[in-house]
């Protein structure tokens, strides 16, 4: 169980990187654009955000039992605890990022595309943050 598991996390993680690298290059281009994203850009990163926060809700759902199973609640340390920090971070940002989109789709405020690219950027170092610091945990 603990295999499948692991194996789960490590294909969301790629996923969610995949996801976040995608959107990022999206958004730099309809930002250079200076103009409203053609609809196919626009549902292709409402996808990307989709499959993001996906990765993120399964990250958690299989962490959570991992770190169980590994005992790294209990010894994890101070490492751990900044692990989880950052990744409680993500799980916060991405869902705002999301529920942006989704206000500005249905045309209740309008996308604050500076705003959201500092958020992507925030989140990508988060990552690499969580990342790492499980490496130096399980490590």
């Amino acid at each position: 169980m603990l295999e499948i598991l692991k194996t789960i996390h490590l294909l969301c993680l790629m996923l969610g990187g995949a996801a976040s690298l995608g959107n990022a290059v999206l958004l730099k281009r309809v930002m250079a654009a200076g103009a409203p994203p053609p609809p196919m850009v626009a549902e292709a990163m409402k996808v990307l955000a989709n499959m993001g926060l996906g990765a993120i809700l399964v990250l958690w759902a299989t962490g959570v039992p991992l770190a169980i199973m590994t005992g790294a609640f209990a010894s994890g340390g101070i490492y751990f605890s900044l692990k989880l920090l950052a990744a409680t971070a993500v799980l916060v940002i991405v869902p705002l990022m999301t529920w942006m989109r989704m206000q500005a789709a249905a045309g209740r405020r309008p996308l604050n595309l500076a705003l959201l690219s500092r958020l992507a950027l925030v989140v990508r170092w988060l990552v690499v943050l969580a990342i790492a610091l499980a490496v130096i945990v399980f490590n």
